[in-house]
């Protein structure tokens, strides 16, 4: 067979594992939240070169950094189909085909999750026994409309699910991104792509510099006159967003620019490359060893951010999230032009499978486990005395004894096991039985409405 000799723009393989392994990441984190798990394998086979343990600690304290490699992977993928705009002429999609591919891609599985989840809540008594309907429909539709981020009640204090403050960021960066586009795009009295390149460095630095204004000029400048002016139009909007409140800003859209900028120019940079480097020996070997450096590095800055109180580690990440996605978009491309067999490591049956399911599995997997720990009990907690802690609290502390301690510790093995198992479980049931069928009906009912009707006969 022949062997292939550039890369594909339009499919880029190995972000199907990347983009999982982000998610579980970010799931280790949240299940460290809940378990006080430590995650550490034995290596006894590596003592002969003094590694006996890998510790992966920093992993579980610091995992919700590699939500920003989720936000720099969607607007990577976004700005793809640009990129090819900008270098090879293909023409770019109208605004409603768009924003039709994007609402059928999120809408089903979240709104299936918020109204699933607003039904349970509801029965549960979460909004008052009798339920206070004003905040209970104030929750529902700020969620509905993607607009629960500016609340404390309903994000931070949400009853419905605190990780779906990710996809309010995503929509209304989708529902800006077509004017981004219009901006950009090559037009057809051009003949090459450095005007629109042009551009695109234009658009990029008025967005980093819109996202370190943000972080800089407002967040982390609280009681000057900038911040002072911000906060009060935010207060006049009804919005709780506030400087002085790390929680709030945090994970606000501008707070994102600049990843989305590094996304932008990445994907550049990646359709550019990409059809232009051979796949040889050389080249790969250069490329892997570059991914390999990068995972050291990220492994380096987790290990920085984790060693800082959970305060401190909050500003860090917001100041250093450029930094960070410029590093997390070098290790995406490197990994892009890599060996064969190093691809394969983020690019086979499993890690597709896992890709497919990351969406359900992320905005699921956090409801899921603080449910069967705290409500459901699963599995049932050890019976010592009226203690009302969870067993996992229980381990390492001397107020409890041995044997307490003793069972706390084989409660919160089985806990992980079990929250692991329902979350991916409940992930592929929800993408298989929701969001592939719905998928399929509502672009079959677009297939329908374009079909071409039979011309009546003639005389």
């Amino acid at each position: 067979m022949e062997t292939k000799k550039t890369f594909s723009t339009k499919y880029v393989d190995v972000l199907d594992g990347i983009r999982a392994l982000s998610v579980i990441i970010v799931l280790i984190f949240h299940f460290w939240q809940q378990t006080w798990i430590f995650p550490t394998i034995q290596t006894p086979f590596l003592s002969f070169i003094g590694i006996t343990s890998i510790d992966f600690t920093p992993f579980a304290r610091c995992g919700y950094l590699f939500v920003d490699m989720m936000v720099l992977i969607s607007g990577f993928l976004l700005f793809l189909p640009v990129a090819r705009n900008i270098f090879f002429g293909e023409p770019l999609s109208s605004w409603k085909t768009y924003y039709k591919k994007r609402a059928v891609r999120i809408l089903p599985s979240y709104f299936f999750c918020v109204i699933a989840l607003f039904i349970y809540e509801l029965a549960a008594g979460s909004y008052g026994n009798p339920v206070n309907m004003g905040i209970a429909f104030q929750d529902l539709l700020s969620h509905l409309t993607f607009t629960h981020m500016w609340r404390i009640k309903t994000y931070l204090g949400t009853k419905l699910n605190v990780v779906l403050w990710t996809l309010a960021v995503e929509v209304w960066f989708y529902i800006l991104f077509p004017l981004f586009a219009l901006i950009i795009k090559r037009h057809k009295k051009e003949s090459g792509f450095v005007r629109p390149l042009i551009r695109v460095g234009i658009l990029a630095v008025l967005m980093v510099g819109i996202s370190l204004a943000f972080i800089y000029g407002y967040a982390l400048n609280s009681g000057s006159q900038f911040s002072n002016g911000i906060d009060s139009l935010f207060a006049s909007l009804g919005s709780d967003i506030r400087s002085t409140y790390p929680a709030m800003f945090i994970n606000q859209l501008p707070a994102f620019f600049g990843t989305y900028a590094v996304g932008m120019v990445g994907s550049c940079i990646y359709v550019f490359a990409a059809s232009r480097i051979k796949q040889d020996k050389l080249t790969g070997s250069i490329f892997t060893i570059i991914s390999a450096v990068l995972i050291y590095i990220i492994v380096q800055l987790l290990k920085q951010c984790s060693s800082l109180e959970p305060a401190k580690a909050q500003i860090w990440q917001v100041s250093n999230r450029l930094m960070l996605s410029c590093v997390f978009m070098g290790f995406i491309l490197s990994t892009s032009f890599a060996l064969g067999f190093y691809r394969f490591l983020f690019s086979n049956r499993l890690m597709r499978f896992l890709s497919a399911i990351s969406y359900n599995l992320y905005i699921w997997h956090q409801w899921l486990c603080v449910k069967l720990k705290s409500d459901w009990h699963i599995p049932a907690w050890p019976q010592f005395g009226t203690t009302d802690d969870a067993p996992n609290t229980w381990v390492n502390n001397n107020i409890y004894s041995a044997a307490q301690q003793q069972a706390g510790l084989q409660w919160r093995t089985e806990y992980a096991i079990i929250i692991t198992l329902f979350a991916f479980g409940f992930a592929t049931l929800v993408t298989y039985l929701i969001e592939r069928p719905a998928t399929k009906w509502l672009n079959g009912r677009d297939l329908k409405s374009k079909a071409v009707k039979p011309a009546k006969r003639g005389k």
